[in-house]
């Protein structure tokens, strides 16, 4: 493995461990049709988290390049979501080289029900170190 490859995943690892110390359910890219049939079953209701990475840009400098970094947090009948929103950012400002973008906050509708599920997405960027840099 690359030393680029492994500081990558390194990287995504440490978004792993601290999205999995708020004890919700993590996946990547998007929901199984099976998990969400599990999530939508549980007592909790809609309360998860997903990651993706998206597209990579060149910086300045032809060492480094950055990468999009998308993390969506689902929850239901939670009336404290500022207050959450602020906890998930204080933990994942501990990850390196990853830089806070934004948030933006929706509501979305339950299929087929009268329900509905926020959705705070929380916008990254990640600087990958490319050849010898060191991350």
């Amino acid at each position: 493995m690359s030393k680029t490859k492994h500081k990558m995943q390194e990287q995504i690892n440490q978004l792993l461990a601290v999205l999995k110390g708020f004890d919700l359910p993590v996946f990547e890219d998007e929901l199984g049709e099976d998990e969400e049939e599990n999530i939508r079953n549980d007592e909790n209701g809609y309360h998860f988290f997903t990651f993706e990475t998206g597209d990579i840009t060149r910086n300045e400098s032809n060492k480094s390049v950055s990468q999009e970094v998308i993390i969506y947090y689902y929850s239901e009948n939670r009336d404290d979501l500022d207050e959450r929103t602020v906890d998930i950012l204080s933990s994942l400002s501990t990850i390196p080289l990853m830089v806070f973008e934004g948030t933006q906050k929706q509501r979305l509708r339950r299929k087929d029900t009268d329900s509905y599920v926020d959705r705070i997405i929380f916008l990254y960027s990640r600087k990958i170190v490319l050849g010898c840099g060191t991350l």
